[in-house]
């Protein structure tokens, strides 16, 4: 009668046990493949393939232990595993972040987990695309292994979300981010301490633009990617330093909750905020080199690296009393070189017989206000500086009206005082040094107004450069025109990474090309690497790559159904959706890439693609 009982107390316990692991009370979802490229198949190392991305939202119970490997293997489909720290070559590397935090990886090594349930109770998971996660009939669990021995099986659902949305036929774009270091500012607004207060000490500054439309940031961080190690962050709880947010135009009025939080929103318009950093002394030191990750609301991640202005430029901040009033928006880009020769090198504004380069400035002003002076200097590559002010060694500026192209506003030294009133466009020539088109440096225009107030942007290559000319003569190869490419991401699968038209299974970069010209038709497109070798093209031969050429509104079907003459008319302006397949160097921020297009009377238009 006691062996009754007791077998019948002990199939109760296994029966309510049994329950309980098939009631899971967490949750593991596949939210499908992204354009981020976290980690590699084996390591935390991007392999330039998009990753598949898991979430997991845990309800732990009370007293659960800490989470030491997670795993994740498939039921159906192709076969395939992986695991956060479990070695072997047939076993994958699982990344593990935060999803408040997602840039941070808990797992860079594969070692043994310490997450806490309770604190950390959403995740995020990327793996690294085997080629088989857009196959429906995978299916997947996800095993959680407890530090005690004990573990969790869970279920996986499948709710694929879109990488990217679709692009818009003219101007809509997903988020793009810039951020550049300018030093050791004068205004100090946090301490190496986690809370927002201030240490009598000097801030380093970083100065964040980013363009997204209809988007929340609710978190972001620095981080070193070389040199002294070095981490900031707006999120409460780490170890990590402060960041102090501000607009810049607003720069001592600090955006951040008490906690040290921040909620930005960022509507159609370009958002510039300065981020104030305790420097630990990597900032002074000057060789460590940085990059930002923003946080939003709707979960997206995105990150640039960060580039330096040039040596002695740093924009101090004002003291409170000292803001100023007025509100200043510019942007400057270098359109090219045209046959106009308006400058030289000082002393004096006269033609030195080479072509200028030329520079567009968009520049607005509330109040109205006086451009006193316009300055551009070089961030890397050769020190050079060009100037309307007669500065010794530096090269002349000529400046005019795009209404008026050539009608210089300068003084007979060079000097300008022109009143401004809301918003003008300029076009700035600048004499030649003779590599402006072959160097690809990185410029930085500076604006100064009457009331002693100067304005810095770094200027924007979005316009293909052609060689410099002889005034007077023409150049045969080259078209009059304009030029403009983005890279936006991997978004659709259109073609593959060899010469032939057709996809492979994995996601491709997407370029929106811009291009306008007279009376011109195009024969192909070609997209080179940093060595300006081409790397694709919409007529390869091996080794190069397959370009994909597509017209809105059938920006998912490509014209160019096998490689030949693209032969499309081009009359004034005309937007092209460019797919390549990534060779690593599509989800490399720091690869430099080229576009040229080429017309059929052998002519050509080229530029520096936006990253």
């Amino acid at each position: 009668m006691l062996c009754t009982v007791f077998l019948s107390g002990m199939l109760l316990s296994l029966a309510s046990l049994t329950y309980a692991q098939t009631q899971p009370r967490s949750e593991a979802v596949f939210i499908g493949i992204k354009k981020t490229d976290r980690v590699g198949r084996h390591d935390a190392q991007p392999d330039g393939t998009p990753d598949a991305v898991f979430t997991l939202n845990l309800k732990p119970t009370r007293g659960e232990p800490n989470i030491a490997e997670i795993e994740i293997r498939t039921l159906a489909g192709p076969s395939g595993l992986w695991s956060s720290g479990r070695p072997g070559t047939e076993v994958g590397y699982l990344g593990i972040a935060r999803a408040k935090n997602p840039s941070e990886l808990l797992n860079p090594r594969r070692e043994a987990l310490k997450i806490d349930p309770v604190e950390d109770s959403s995740l995020l998971l990327f793996l690294t695309d085997d080629g088989q996660f857009q196959n429906k009939s995978r299916r997947y669990q996800m095993r959680i292994i407890h530090s005690d021995g004990t573990a969790i099986t869970l279920p996986v659902k499948i709710q694929i979300t879109s990488a990217e949305d679709a692009p818009a036929p003219q101007d809509a774009y997903p988020v793009r981010m810039t951020a550049v270091l300018k030093g050791i500012s004068n205004y100090d607004a946090v301490s190496p301490e986690k809370n927002i207060a201030s240490d009598d000490k000097a801030d380093g500054l970083f100065v964040l633009r980013v363009e997204a439309t209809d988007k929340t940031i609710t978190g972001i961080e620095i981080r070193n990617v070389d040199g002294t190690p070095s981490v900031w962050d707006t999120i409460p709880g780490t170890r990590n330093g402060a960041i102090g947010v501000a607009i810049t135009s607003e720069p001592v009025k600090l955006l951040n909750n008490r906690d040290g939080t921040v909620s930005i929103p960022v509507q159609k318009q370009p958002l510039e905020l300065n981020l104030y950093v305790a420097d630990n002394g990597s900032i002074a030191a000057g060789k460590t080199n940085y990059r930002v990750s923003v946080t939003f609301a709707d979960g997206g991640l995105s990150w640039c690296p960060v580039q330096k202005s040039a040596a002695g430029q740093e924009e101090p901040k004002p003291a409170p009393e000292a803001v100023p009033s007025k509100n200043v928006n510019f942007m400057a880009t270098l359109l090219g070189f045209v046959t106009t020769d308006a400058v030289g090198q000082y002393p004096g504004i006269k033609p030195d017989g080479v072509a200028d380069a030329v520079f567009g400035l968009d520049i607005e002003t509330t109040p109205k206000s006086e451009i006193i002076g316009i300055e551009i200097q070089s961030v890397d590559g050769p020190t050079r500086r060009w100037s309307t002010y007669p500065v010794p060694g530096a090269w002349g500026m000529g400046v005019a009206y795009q209404s008026a192209q050539s009608t210089l506003l300068n003084k007979p030294d060079g000097g300008i005082r022109i009143p401004l009133e809301r918003r003008a466009q300029f076009f700035v020539y600048a004499a030649d040094p003779g590599d402006l088109a072959t160097s690809n440096q990185q410029l930085l225009m500076i604006v100064h107004l009457e009331d002693g107030s100067s304005y810095q942007q770094l200027i924007r290559r979005p316009i293909g450069t052609t060689p410099s000319v002889v005034p007077g003569t023409e150049d045969p190869y080259r078209v009059k025109g304009a030029i403009n490419c983005e890279f936006r991401g991997f978004l659709y699968d259109l073609v593959s990474a060899s010469a032939k038209p057709g996809k492979d299974g994995y996601l491709d970069g997407l370029f929106i090309l811009k291009i306008q010209a007279d009376e011109q038709k195009i024969a192909k497109v070609d997209i080179s690497g940093p060595d300006k070798v081409v790397r694709w093209s919409s007529d390869p031969k091996p080794p190069v790559m397959y370009l994909g050429v597509a017209i809105y509104p059938k920006f998912r079907e490509c014209i160019n159904k096998k490689p030949g003459s693209l032969n499309l008319e081009l009359a004034g302006r005309k937007t092209l959706y460019l797919y390549a397949a990534d060779n690593g160097m599509l989800s490399d921020p720091k690869a430099n890439l080229f576009v040229t297009v080429w017309f059929t009377d052998k002519t050509s238009l080229s530029g520096e693609i936006i990253k």
